[in-house]
């Protein structure tokens, strides 16, 4: 029977956290398996066969997710600043927040409150009436 290899282990332990250190930082299995230094599959397998890697995974995608939250209320409240050009020239520049993104935001965060909220208007709703002949 071979001694197990603790400097093996550690360098394993070292690729797993740097995987999902970047998993969480940019949500990208590709870029977190190339930080690493394994193969994509390798982590893929890895996830299939033990549930704890697997949680942890979840996790990392869920602190991204996190991240692109913080980034879309950031934009949606705050804005983003855009050049103005005036003949040709930048002469300044304007805060846009986006409304988009707000009402994306309130629809996730509140969506009993906010989900029969649309961009579209309500359909309009007519009686008509013939006014030449007395009613009834």
């Amino acid at each position: 029977m071979t001694e197990p290899d603790p400097a093996g282990s550690s360098r394993v332990a070292t690729a797993r956290r740097r995987f999902l250190d970047t998993l969480a930082e940019c949500g990208s299995v590709r870029a977190a398996a190339a930080a690493s230094g394994r193969a994509r599959g390798a982590w893929l397998a890895l996830r299939g066969r033990d549930a704890a890697f697997a949680k942890a995974w979840d996790e990392a995608l869920d602190s991204y997710v996190e991240l692109l939250e913080a980034e879309a209320d950031r934009r949606a409240v705050g804005g983003e600043e855009e050049p103005v050009f005036y003949g040709g020239k930048q002469v300044g520049a304007r805060t846009r927040a986006s409304d988009s993104l707000l009402m994306f935001r309130l629809k996730a965060l509140r969506p009993q409150r906010y989900r029969g909220a649309t961009d579209e208007p309500e359909p309009l709703s007519v009686r008509i009436q013939d006014f030449t002949k007395p009613e009834e």
